[in-house]
């Protein structure tokens, strides 16, 4: 399938490893120029180097997305640095675990300014380089904008408001530019080590053993790869979803069985 993001330029966020790392990876085996980033200068700096060591056109730079200054500032280099935008991938690691009478105020700050916020402020700051180039978003949320999951409520609370906020921009920034959401399942990342770590010792189980039960929740029977994830986000990138705006495109192995 042609995807027309040859020459196409394109900035992944959190993307030194997992799933932001295989977006790039992606974009990049298609052609595109991509500009990455990442809150740790030596991973950042490692996914560069691997993937111009595969012959990918990639830059990088530092940035914090919970501070508003540098989500202006990593769009205004990686627009100048690529010579305009087409694609913006929205990225974020995931906020940290907990329960609603665990968490203090602080923590709801922070995880506001990660995971809404951020996606708020580089969207707003990348708009008119996308309207120039007809160009898109893709927003990496979860399947918890469908479906709470436990001793995940930053998540879950903050992921529906990432998804709100692309349906909404979708009809404002058309037809220059399209708007969609990606919600991921469970994925072979370090993430979900740490997720399945923790609820093992809420629950007082072996992590394996609460690995294997979890898996029992995907249809598919497995946690999916990085790269499953970052073929959808090509697809929702290029040509072939042209006519495709304001919508969630659920990537989860089929664990999420609601109808809406």
């Amino acid at each position: 399938m042609e995807t027309g993001l040859q020459g196409r330029r394109a900035l992944v966020t959190a993307a030194s490893r997992g799933l932001g790392f295989a977006t790039a990876r992606a974009l990049a085996a298609e052609g595109c120029r991509v500009a990455i980033s990442s809150s740790n200068e030596d991973r950042i700096q490692a996914a560069a180097k691997a993937l111009r060591d595969d012959g990918h056109d990639v830059v990088a730079r530092v940035a914090d997305l919970r501070q508003a200054d540098q989500c202006g500032d990593l769009v205004a280099w990686a627009t100048a640095t690529l010579g305009g935008l087409d694609v913006l991938v929205n990225n974020t690691r995931g906020p940290i675990l907990g329960t609603v009478a665990e968490l203090d105020d602080q923590a709801w700050a922070e995880a506001i300014d990660l995971v809404l916020m951020s996606a708020v402020r580089l969207t707003r700051a990348s708009l008119p380089a996308l309207r120039r180039g007809r160009g898109a978003i893709v927003n990496l949320t979860s399947i918890a904008a469908h479906q709470p999951v436990d001793n995940l409520v930053l998540s879950n609370a903050l992921r529906p408001a990432v998804v709100a906020m692309g349906k909404t921009l979708a009809r404002e920034a058309a037809p220059e530019v399209r708007v969609n959401s990606i919600l991921t399942g469970r994925f072979e990342t370090d993430r979900i080590v740490e997720e399945n770590r923790h609820q093992a010792i809420k629950l007082g189980v072996d992590p394996t053993e609460f690995t294997a039960r979890s898996l029992r929740n995907i249809p598919l029977g497995r946690h999916g790869r990085p790269d499953e994830l970052a073929a959808a986000v090509v697809f929702l990138a290029g040509d072939a979803s042209s006519f495709i705006t304001g919508t969630t495109l659920a990537v989860d192995g089929g664990e999420y069985g609601g109808l809406f």
